[in-house]
């Protein structure tokens, strides 16, 4: 009620400041003393509702139900304003925040909604970047390792060990689902993936190959998620690999795209714009800070369970069931 109450006299402090408030037009359906609502205002009230609302006011006397409220409106801003609440404090910050929102909208919401960039800025963003558009399939993988290089002495011993560990795993997977991680604590010789459950993460086949040679590459893609491989015996050493799960291949054409890279780059625009801005009044205001007085302002702790709302300075943070109010150009 408040909150409502708050608005009412916000509302009326910004026709204050208009002296006469903002203009009307339109036929008058309504008009009192110092109240006048005309066609095109209802109209304009009337369409700031979703399509679902407004079809109720489709007969005269639903429209006189919404007219009603819009005069209960009118009558309470004007007594508001009769009683100078419109020069309440808490008032004129409410209406300073609704003017710093409607600034950012009109600056740097509506002037770039929609609005196309050059194709060579986005080709050449696309050209720089596509690696975010085009990328191999992958699978993540984890490994047991042990080394022992083709031909070397040890070779046979390892075979067998690496045997002995996948009969162990194959034994207790379906009853244990951390065999695979506790048969790499167990027997993995490689120190690295040993301290991360022999996790290699996501790699392309190229990527395997390049590191532990193409038969472990070949044998980690013949596998589905979940699935284990035999023995492979590679050129430096003796593997049982898993497969934890798989990123497709992404391949997406500059003209599939193009919107996207738009949308992202009219974004960064307006970021910037903003930042600049923001830096010019700055800098024409003069702003200087006493870190001492700052220091000494008491910040008093949220209730426990109810972490502070984040927003920016100034600015009313969202509450429930309303819109959230415009912010800066996300960056």
């Amino acid at each position: 009620m408040i909150r409502r109450i708050l608005l009412v006299t916000a509302v009326a402090a910004l026709a204050a400041c208009g002296n006469s408030g903002p203009k009307k037009s339109g036929p008058v359906v309504a008009s009192g003393k110092g109240i006048t609502i005309t066609a095109d205002e209802f109209k304009a009230r009337l369409d700031e509702q979703s399509p679902f609302i407004r079809a109720r006011y489709s007969t005269l006397e639903r429209k006189k139900e919404f007219l009603d409220n819009l005069i209960r409106f009118e009558v309470l801003a004007k007594e508001a304003e009769r009683q100078g609440l419109d020069k309440d404090p808490e008032v004129q910050l409410t209406l300073r925040k609704i003017m710093v929102q409607k600034l950012v909208q009109k600056s740097f919401q509506d002037q770039g909604a929609g609005k196309e960039l050059p194709e060579a800025e986005l080709q050449k963003y696309y050209d720089e970047h596509k690696d975010e558009f085009n990328r191999p399939r992958k699978a993540r993988v984890a490994a047991i390792i042990f080394n022992a290089p083709a031909g070397s002495p040890e070779r046979a011993a390892k075979v067998a060990a690496a045997r002995k560990a996948l009969a162990k795993v194959k034994a207790e997977e379906k009853k244990n689902p951390m065999a695979f991680q506790q048969a790499v604590a167990a027997f993995s010789e490689d120190a690295a993936s040993k301290g991360v459950a022999g996790d290699l993460g996501f790699k392309s086949a190229d990527e395997l190959e390049k590191s532990f040679g193409k038969e472990v590459a070949q044998a980690a893609f013949a596998l589905k998620p979940g699935e284990i491989s035999g023995v492979i015996e590679g050129a430096q050493g003796v593997y049982l690999v898993r497969v934890a799960g798989v990123q497709e291949e992404l391949s997406r054409s500059f003209d599939q795209v193009k919107a996207q890279i738009n949308q992202k780059l009219s974004r960064e625009r307006r970021t910037k714009e903003f930042d600049d801005l923001v830096k010019k009044l700055r800098d024409e205001a003069n702003v200087t800070v006493d870190d001492k007085a700052l220091e000494a302002v008491a910040v008093a702790a949220p209730p426990p369970g109810q972490p502070g709302m984040p927003g920016m300075p100034g600015m009313p943070a969202p509450a429930p069931a309303q819109s959230a109010p415009p912010a800066p150009p996300a960056k």
